[in-house]
């Protein structure tokens, strides 16, 4: 809107992505762009989809090979992984390669790490009037994330909320802190210090969110705030699909949230009447005629 400053810029934006994401990543890439302003946008992907996903992906973002980090951590996660939940390893893996993305930035740099499930609806800001860096809030609570975090820099959740909420601002500097403090701590590697504390045999015992929350907040209280702002989780239960999002469905239905996340448990129900079949009239049959009508 008119008289309002410009949103202050974030140095890069980093989202982790695969093929199974690929609807949801192809509109959500297309509004991050749009609602968040940035310098730079990465989205990390398999080595084998990165054809793929330029094809898809706006030419704002750089689509990079995830081996580029994996190849330090993969083979490590898989021999802690027990076999029972072997299926967690790409789990685990997207907030690895997180993680080494904001190592790779310069440390006065300010990232943003962005869920590639998750679609921004309006112009977002991360950064407010006085140069805080401004985090939203979610409801989850899983003891096992907080007890690898005792593990790891015994320190103890300090809000009253959780910081799981599809995003996470920090500034890379602060993450080089938390490096170092965990290879002080622990006398090693901070890859290994972090794989060590993790209680694998428990299942989801980690997470990136809570973990570097809880450091930023005992750390650089006088440097963050936070947004009370609403954002939708249940995007595919209230929508039915991603590709039924329109900037009308916005103004209207969704007008008084930030974004709106589609996970894969999230389903609406009953499936076929509110998906599969709008889907196919919706969105398959007319993509199929543009394609066939391109060819004429």
């Amino acid at each position: 809107m008119a008289g309002q400053p410009s949103p202050a810029l974030i140095d890069e934006v980093i989202c982790v992505c695969c093929k199974r994401d690929a609807l949801t990543w192809k509109v959500a890439s297309q509004y991050i762009v749009r609602f968040i302003a940035a310098k730079r946008n990465k989205v990390y992907v398999p080595d084998g989809e990165v054809d793929f996903f330029k094809s898809i992906t706006p030419s704002a973002f750089e689509v990079v090979g995830e081996s580029i980090f994996t190849q330090h951590f993969a083979g490590e996660i898989k021999r802690r992984l027990p076999t029972r939940i072997a299926d967690q390893f790409g789990w685990y893996l997207q907030q690895l390669i997180k993680l080494y993305a904001i190592k790779a930035c310069n440390p006065n740099e300010v990232v943003l790490i962005w869920d590639a499930d998750t679609v921004p609806i309006r112009p977002l800001s991360f950064v407010d009037a006085q140069g805080k860096l401004v985090y939203y809030k979610s409801d989850e609570h899983h003891p096992p994330y907080f007890e690898t975090i005792a593990r790891l820099l015994d320190l103890r959740k300090k809000v009253d909320f959780s910081f799981i909420a599809q995003c996470f601002v920090l500034k890379a500097s602060w993450f080089g802190d938390f490096c170092r403090q965990l290879e002080e701590r622990h006398q090693t590697g901070w890859v290994k210090a972090l794989l060590d504390s993790i209680d694998f045999e428990e299942g989801n015992g980690f997470s990136e969110y809570e973990t570097l929350g809880t450091f930023i907040s005992h750390h650089y209280p006088d440097q963050i705030t936070y947004s009370d702002n609403p954002w939708l989780r249940l995007g595919n239960s209230t929508l039915g699909h991603v590709a039924f999002l329109s900037d009308r469905l916005i103004a209207g239905k969704l007008n008084h949230y930030d974004f709106v996340s589609f996970e894969k448990w999230d389903r609406a129900k009953p499936y076929y009447r509110r998906v599969a079949i709008p889907y196919f009239l919706r969105v398959f049959l007319p993509s199929l005629f543009h394609k066939n009508t391109r060819a004429l």
